[in-house]
């Protein structure tokens, strides 16, 4: 059965949940945001900028999981870097919590829902439309892993619809202020079913179409940790991925991106985007 209690986490409120060996932190006071999550008794799978090195105007990237929205070329979006610098509301759910922030200046609000079963993490996105006018565009879950040199992180290929079994790869060459990534880039191998890399200090991007949705970073210290999130095949993704990652410079951080489906949402409508997380020894 899940532990709930409210804690205090790096200056920030927030909300602690253990359920056996794993341990998960949300803050409330900005995000909503997941800001710790591993195996109790060892090390913090997420990155989290304690200095607040990482600024955009009045927009910091704070670190962990978030959500973001997404628009083709969803980098390029001022309303992406929409500071999430408010407080956000908790409420108990069924073995867990909902997270709910500030609506935006564009009438959506965000929200996250982690619940813990048998030994998997549902976190539960939500863009619900409070305007009066249609909004489009998707939910975009980004987090933020903190590795190190042995840390390795592999992307399964293939699993597509009967008949053409197609892998694509886009690779961002140039976005947003000024990140750049490369095509001949060390950091990535392609193997016979999958995409691995690690992170050598260059700043590189890939998104990736990938049906089997899932994302994996594997630690040998900190352990194994997966999510996951569900294919829609004749569904419209930005640049026609539904994964993305990124490798920060420096190997400050590596950003594990799940995207759902572009969706229109009427007023009063919601758009959900579903990840399972798990983590486990290496």
């Amino acid at each position: 059965m899940v532990m709930i209690q409210d804690i205090s986490h790096l200056g920030h409120r927030a909300v602690e949940l253990v359920d056996g060996n794993a341990r998960m932190v949300i803050v409330t006071s900005v995000g909503p945001r997941i800001a710790w999550f591993g195996r109790t008794g060892s090390g913090n799978l997420l990155y989290w900028d304690d200095a607040g090195a990482h600024r955009r105007g009045e927009w910091q990237l704070y670190g962990g999981h978030r959500l973001w929205t997404t628009r083709p070329l969803a980098d390029e979006s001022e309303e992406v870097h929409e500071p999430d610098n408010q407080a956000c509301r908790a409420e108990p759910i069924a073995d867990g919590v909902r997270i709910i922030a500030p609506r935006s200046q564009l009438r959506i609000e965000k929200s996250l829902s982690v619940t813990v079963s048998g030994g998997a993490w549902t976190v539960a996105h939500e863009l619900r439309n409070t305007g009066t006018l249609l909004w489009s565009g998707g939910a975009w879950a980004l987090t933020c892993t903190l590795p190190t040199t042995d840390t390795r992180y592999r992307v399964p290929l293939g699993g597509g619809p009967a008949g053409w079994d197609v892998a694509t790869i886009a690779i961002p060459l140039r976005w947003g202020d000024g990140h750049t990534s490369r095509l001949d880039d060390p950091q990535f191998t392609l193997t016979a079913d999958a995409m691995e890399f690690r992170a050598l200090g260059d700043e590189a991007k890939r998104m990736v179409r990938a049906p089997q949705g899932v994302l994996e970073m594997r630690d040998p210290e900190r352990g194994v940790f997966r999510k996951r999130t569900e294919f829609v095949a004749d569904a419209t993704y930005p640049i026609d991925t539904n994964l993305a990652v990124y490798l920060g410079p420096a190997r400050f951080m590596v950003e594990l991106e799940t995207m759902s489906p572009m969706r229109t949402i009427a007023p009063g409508g919601t758009l959900s985007h579903v990840e399972t997380w798990t983590v486990q020894s290496g």
